[in-house]
């Protein structure tokens, strides 16, 4: 029997681990260069400007930030980005992040880093393309968690940005709604009631 190549199987994910390392490199040298966040300030979401929409989402606060979003980003891109490919995954995470930042200075505006917004784009893009993979229940847990979120969000003031999170999720479902309709990826994880629709749509 012939063995399997781990290298030929993990190239389906490439593209999530590419992601992660990136996020923990520049933790690396955020912490290592740059702990009180002097020289790295463009890149901290707190006006309208392209190196905070776009930096944002690779700084973090603690070691303890960082884990979090890494772990989740673990399990959940695991299934997204074979679905979606490399490329368009890595499109779909910048893009959920910086929509994410647009949501968050629009309804909040306070000063923000993290890559929670374009995680939770992630966990948005999973519940469309990978609709019950990790399980019947599992979309449903993410979308009680969403809402658990929005209310969060709604109560007061809290350090988190929920709604970069709110933001992040819709645009995660939604960019993977477009992926579907034009053909980009696959769709095999997609709940068939919805890949009907989508494709009656797209014609």
């Amino acid at each position: 029997m012939q063995a399997s190549n781990p290298f030929v199987m993990a190239q389906p994910v490439m593209g999530n681990y590419a992601l992660m390392l990136l996020i923990a490199c520049v933790f690396y040298i955020q912490m290592l260069f740059d702990p009180d966040a002097e020289y790295l300030s463009g890149m901290v979401l707190e006006e309208w400007s392209a190196s905070g929409l776009f930096g944002h989402m690779w700084l973090h606060m603690t070691p303890v930030h960082l884990v979090g979003n890494l772990v989740t980003l673990w399990v959940f891109g695991y299934h997204v980005c074979p679905t979606l490919g490399n490329r368009a995954y890595a499109v779909g995470y910048v893009a959920a992040g910086a929509i994410a930042g647009l949501v968050h200075m629009t309804c909040d505006g306070r000063p923000v880093i993290g890559a929670s917004g374009a995680i939770m784009g992630v966990l948005g893009m999973h519940v469309v393309t990978c609709f019950g993979r990790l399980g019947r229940f599992a979309p449903w847990l993410i979308f009680i968690w969403f809402m658990a979120t929005v209310g969060a969000g709604m109560v007061g003031s809290f350090p988190a940005a929920y709604m970069a999170h709110v933001g992040g999720f819709l645009s995660g479902m939604v960019l993977s709604v477009c992926f579907i309709i034009f053909r980009i990826g696959n769709s095999d994880g997609t709940d068939p009631a919805l890949l009907a629709i989508l494709r009656r749509s797209s014609g």
